[in-house]
């Protein structure tokens, strides 16, 4: 075999990583304060925001008053306080009570 062949199979090894992206990891919080869909679009545009995001979905809860909010995204560890923080002075309107990593 060539070095040729040796150097592109070395190159092409090390792009693989690369080319396969983070695995999405998806987040569940239970939030009250939305009452509209004006609250519902900040939430989203907040957490959208935070890193690796691409999808926030927000549905009626269990609990009468609360949202079932998930959020989809490439980071592995989000945290509750990162989501809170993330929705700035909106924090004490829009209350994330519960945020857990889905399996």
């Amino acid at each position: 075999m060539t070095r040729a062949f040796f150097l592109s199979l070395l190159a092409a090894l090390l792009t693989l990583p690369a080319l396969a992206g983070d695995k999405p990891v998806t987040y569940v919080a239970e939030m009250t304060g939305m009452v509209c869909a004006g609250c519902k679009d900040h939430v989203t545009a907040a957490f959208t925001k935070l890193e690796g995001v691409s999808k926030v979905e927000i549905a009626p809860a269990e609990k009468p008053g609360a949202q079932k909010v998930t959020v989809t995204t490439t980071a592995p560890a989000l945290t509750k306080e990162q989501a809170v923080a993330a929705l700035g002075a909106s924090a004490s309107t829009y209350v994330v009570h519960t945020w857990k990593k889905s399996e």
